[in-house]
């Protein structure tokens, strides 16, 4: 039977992380006969009762369960850090808040997925929609218009698609991100999304099978009224503008020659690869030329997933905001 293991990262989450590994505990792997899996923590340095709650359950579940507490250094590092500590013996990996709540079929669905797909010796990922939620997991119904959303590496060199409580990955992602890390990015979900999406395959599963719990410590923008919701997108994507540069500036230097190097053997001569990677070296020159701009804009490669926000890109990419 595969295995699964899930990484989570937790800081000062005493108040939701019970529900949240309850939820997990009642996974319907075994009555499904899909997957066995485990669960590594680790504690970014929490100053309220996290680590007490999470040695209480490890010393409960000691065959799923197993914590450590490192220095504070971020949800990003820390993430990446679990990643460089999970067991090589897996086949599937998935990430985990610590104030979500999982719907019983999480994992299954996703190893259903990653199962179905055709190519198990490249990078693939599976992620889902997830139901947004208010602090009593009441759902929180958005004014926005639900689009189908469409996975891709043009979109994922601009834009995040991928919510990272939802990941799962195979072994080979895994080891992709294990064998090269990056030195700075903007968050780890839309790193893994720029990987998956250039060397490998994405299920997107418009089905939710999680609990998105929004509170006082991480809220969703809800803007009301549609000019104020234009304007409130347009600051924050231009605010955005920098670090996604930056992003794909940090990818095209650590996987510009990984096609023809002895590690990245298996896609030397796929030219659908090569085209993805000939894409990010045209965003990262075009930074200081207008006519790659203008070029990239006219042939479409790059694209945001909804059309109004399509054109704010368009618009802050030609006036050369990504810099």
């Amino acid at each position: 039977m595969e295995k699964v293991q899930i990484l989570m990262s937790t800081y000062n989450g005493e108040n939701y992380l019970r529900e949240q590994l309850d939820s997990i505990l009642r996974q319907d792997c075994k009555e499904r006969g899909c997957a066995e899996f485990c669960l590594l923590v680790r504690d970014d340095g929490s100053s309220d009762r996290t680590p007490e709650i999470l040695e209480e359950y490890a010393k409960k579940y000691p065959e799923r369960i197993m914590w450590y507490q490192g220095e504070n250094i971020g949800v990003v590092a820390s993430f990446l850090e679990l990643v460089c500590r999970s067991d090589d013996h897996v086949s599937y990996y998935a990430f985990a808040d610590q104030d979500d709540v999982w719907m019983e079929d999480k994992i299954t669905s996703a190893v259903s997925a990653l199962r179905q797909m055709p190519d198990h010796t490249q990078p693939n990922l599976y992620c889902c929609r997830p139901q947004i939620v208010d602090e009593n997991l009441k759902e929180i119904f958005s004014k926005r218009e639900r689009i189908r959303v469409r996975p891709g590496f043009g979109n994922a060199l601009i834009e995040n698609i991928v919510v990272g409580c939802t990941i799962m990955m195979n072994h080979f992602l895994r080891d992709m991100l294990v064998a090269r890390p990056p030195r700075e990015i903007m968050m780890h979900d839309r790193w893994i999304y720029l990987l998956a999406s250039c060397f490998g395959e994405i299920f997107y599963d418009e089905s939710a099978h999680i609990y998105y719990r929004q509170h006082e410590n991480n809220t969703v923008g809800m803007n009301d009224g549609v000019v104020k919701e234009f304007f409130g997108r347009l600051s924050q994507m231009r605010k955005k503008c920098r670090a996604i540069s930056a992003q794909a500036v940090e990818f095209w230097r650590i996987y510009r020659t990984y096609c023809h190097e002895n590690e990245g053997r298996i896609f030397d001569g796929n030219e659908t690869i090569e085209k993805r990677l000939e894409l990010a070296g045209n965003f990262v020159e075009s930074r200081y030329r207008i006519r790659i701009r203008w070029a990239l804009l006219k042939n479409n490669q790059l694209y945001r997933q909804r059309p109004l926000d399509h054109r704010m890109f368009q618009i802050l990419f030609l006036l050369g905001f990504f810099r």
